[in-house]
């Protein structure tokens, strides 16, 4: 793709603090060889999850392509009838309603399993700007959208202490919840299927493999005679500074609130809800986290955004102290991540002096890369 289209793909991405892609490879111009065969790009294209997804892979034939696409459209699908919170009969909804009044634990499958050891995990890690217990303080502030005024307060209060993990707990029987207790693991849940997806593919013997998730990716090996992927990411500024990194093996999310909000006597209300206080942040921001799994990625992204640019420096330096005592060896090991956030009430386009970015090595190169050009 030709720097003009690309950077065109990423001011329309730049609205939301989207992230933008290219493997430079519309034509099928691989030089390496898969198997003994030249390998040939494939993409392929469905709504799963309640986003559009994508899949661009290579592979040494069609049949190989199409069959490797069909099986990781089945694993999302596996996976949503697991965690989707807007089913109501999918598994986590189904829990959710049983395990209050159970007394005991309610057995889950392997996926929900999964999903919520990765939840209790990352909500430790980030000190609870991470939790999946969020639900009823979320739906109370969607409701507010709607009627345009805060939620009753003695509601919110109520709702506000059905949140964190001490109501809730996993043992080898199932989970067992506190009343009133809701998971909504839309902010990780994505992620867990990026994974899962490229996880299928290798099963094909696809190693080089981008999948996209409604602008969150999951990277595999770089396309043949590339270096990587190239991914663009935009800021807040609709028409701002982009800027581009070349990545592989990793996985990558945005979290933000450009567009999504709610304004109330004169406050300007996020759709991001602070776990730990139940109320929504009040300033604009936009995270993108790399990190070696899509997972992390998407989890991290909304903490990110919750920690703000004063909590987020000492996530990043826990997170890397943690890789020596985590169980997963290297599960940080990439960890980059960039944050910017406005300082008023401002509308866009905005200045330098109305906005703050925090940024990793990586990131921070890349960015002062661009602008010196």
């Amino acid at each position: 793709m030709k720097r003009r289209t690309f950077l065109g793909a990423l001011c329309a991405a730049a609205a939301i603090g989207g992230i933008a892609w290219s493997d430079d490879g519309e034509n099928g111009d691989a030089t390496e060889e898969i198997g003994g065969c030249e390998p040939k790009r494939f993409e392929f294209a469905e709504q799963k999850m309640g986003v559009p997804t994508r899949i661009v892979l290579y592979a040494r034939d069609q049949e190989t392509a199409e069959k490797a696409a069909d099986a990781v459209w089945r694993r999302f699908d596996e996976l949503n009838a697991a965690l989707s919170d807007y089913d109501s009969e999918s598994e986590i909804v189904r829990v959710c309603r049983e395990s209050g009044k159970a007394g005991a634990p309610v057995a889950i499958s392997a996926d929900l399993r999964r999903t919520l050891e990765e939840a209790r995990r990352f909500c430790v890690l980030t000190d609870g700007a991470f939790d999946v217990t969020v639900s009823p303080v979320v739906k109370l502030w969607r409701r507010s959208r709607y009627f345009n005024e805060r939620p009753p307060e003695k509601i919110l209060e109520t709702a506000k202490k059905t949140v964190g993990l001490a109501n809730w707990k996993l043992t080898e029987a199932g989970v067992e919840t506190a009343p009133g207790v809701r998971f909504d693991v839309g902010g990780i849940a994505k992620g867990l299927a990026l994974d899962e997806a490229l996880a299928t593919l290798r099963t094909f013997g696809i190693e080089s493999a981008l999948v996209d998730a409604g602008g969150d990716l999951r990277l595999g090996a770089a396309p043949p005679g590339k270096d990587g992927w190239t991914i663009g990411i935009a800021g807040l500024e609709k028409e701002g500074a982009a800027f581009y990194r070349t990545l592989a093996n990793v996985g990558v999310a945005s979290s933000g609130d450009a567009n999504r909000f709610l304004e109330i006597d004169g406050v300007r209300y996020s759709h991001i809800i602070d776990p730990r206080t139940g109320e929504p942040l009040t300033r604009r921001c936009v995270a993108t986290v790399v990190a070696p799994s899509a997972t992390a990625a998407d989890a991290l992204a909304s903490a990110v955004c919750v920690l703000g640019l004063e909590g987020t420096p000492e996530l990043v330096e826990r997170l890397k102290k943690s890789e020596s005592n985590d169980e997963k060896a290297g599960a940080f090991d990439p960890l980059e991540t960039i944050l910017y956030r406005v300082k008023s009430d401002a509308e866009a386009p905005f200045s330098a002096e109305e906005i703050d970015v925090f940024a990793t090595p990586g990131f921070a190169d890349a960015l002062d890369g661009e602008k010196a050009r």
